[in-house]
C-alpha cells in the first residue's frame, strides 16, 4: 500500500472513529452530573453530623447536672441520637461507594474508546505488512504547513470569505489524513519496541485480551490455533452475550484470510504450472 492509498483509509477510519465519540461527552457529563449530585447530598449530611454531634455533647454536659429521673429520659435521647449519627455515616459510606464506582465507569468509557484504537492501528499495522518504512509526524505536518502557507499566500485579493472557508476545511482534512497515517506508520516501529520491552518483562499473571490484562469478569475464548491472546474480555469484543459455537477474533479472522489467499495463489500457480 502506497502513502496516498495509506492516507485515504486513514481518512476515512479517522472520520469514523471521531463520530464514534459523538455521545462520549454527554455519557462522561451524565457521569459527573451523578457524581456531583451525591456529592451534594454527602455535604448535606456532614452538616447533620455535625449538628447532632454538637447536641450531643450538650447531652453529656447536662447529664452530669441532672437529677436521676432526668438522667434516664437523656440517656433515651441519647441512644436515638447516636442511632441516627450511625445511620447518616453509612448512608455518607454508600455514597462515597457510589461516586468511586461512577469514576471508574466513567474512565472505562474513556478507555474503552482508547484500547479500540491502539488495536485497531495494530491490526492495520499487520494487514498491511508491505507498509514499513516508518514516517516522522513532525516531517509531514511541516510540509503541509508550507505547502498551505504558500496556497494562502497565493491567494487573490478577489477569493471571496466563503471560498476561504472552503479551502480551510479541505486543508484541515489533509492535515489530519497526513497526521494520521504518519502516526500509523511510526505506531510499527514503536510496537516492535514495546513487544521487545515486554518480553523481558517477567508477568507474575498471564495476560489475555485485546487490552492485554490479567483475566477478570467474563472472558470469551477464540477458537483460531494461533492466536496470540487466547481469551477475550466480554466487554473488550463488542459482544452483548457469549457466542454460540467456535468464536475468531479480528487478527484470526484476518489471519485466515490471508491463509485462504496464499493457499488460492498455489492452487492457481500448480494449475497454471501442469497446463
Amino acid at each position: 500500500m502506497d502513502l496516498s492509498d495509506l492516507q485515504q483509509d486513514s481518512g476515512r477510519y479517522l472520520q469514523e472513529y471521531i463520530q464514534s465519540l459523538e455521545n462520549l461527552p454527554s455519557e462522561v457529563n451524565y457521569h459527573w452530573a451523578e457524581i456531583q449530585s451525591r456529592e451534594d447530598q454527602g455535604k448535606n449530611l456532614e452538616r447533620r453530623v455535625h449538628s447532632q454531634q454538637l447536641d450531643l455533647n450538650k447531652i453529656h454536659r447536662q447529664w452530669f447536672t441532672q437529677e436521676l429521673e432526668k438522667r434516664e429520659k437523656i440517656l433515651k435521647h441519647e441512644t436515638n441520637m447516636i442511632r441516627r449519627i450511625q445511620r447518616d455515616y453509612d448512608k455518607l459510606e454508600e455514597l462515597s461507594t457510589e461516586r468511586i464506582q461512577l469514576a471508574e465507569n466513567a474512565l472505562l468509557l474513556v478507555d474503552r474508546h482508547l484500547e479500540k484504537l491502539g488495536h485497531d492501528l495494530d491490526l492495520l499495522d499487520k494487514t498491511n505488512p508491505d507498509y514499513q518504512e516508518p514516517l516522522e509526524i513532525t516531517s509531514i505536518l511541516d510540509t503541509k504547513k508550507k505547502s498551505y502557507g504558500m496556497e494562502k499566500a497565493s491567494t487573490s485579493a478577489s477569493t471571496t470569505v466563503e471560498e476561504e472557508d472552503d479551502d480551510d476545511n479541505e486543508e484541515d482534512e489533509d492535515d489530519e489524513e497526513a497526521y494520521f497515517a504518519a502516526m500509523m506508520a511510526n505506531r510499527q516501529k514503536k510496537r516492535k519496541k514495546k513487544e521487545a520491552r515486554d518480553g523481558e518483562e517477567h508477568a507474575e499473571e498471564p495476560l489475555y485480551c485485546y487490552c492485554r490484562q490479567v483475566s477478570y469478569g467474563e472472558m470469551v475464548g477464540c477458537d483460531g490455533e494461533n492466536c496470540p491472546y487466547e481469551w477475550f474480555h466480554m466487554e473488550c469484543t463488542g459482544l452483548d452475550a457469549p457466542p454460540k459455537g467456535a468464536w475468531y477474533c479480528d487478527e484470526c479472522q484476518v489471519e485466515a484470510g490471508n491463509s485462504r489467499k496464499l493457499k488460492k495463489m498455489k492452487r492457481k500457480k500448480e494449475s497454471m504450472a501442469t497446463a
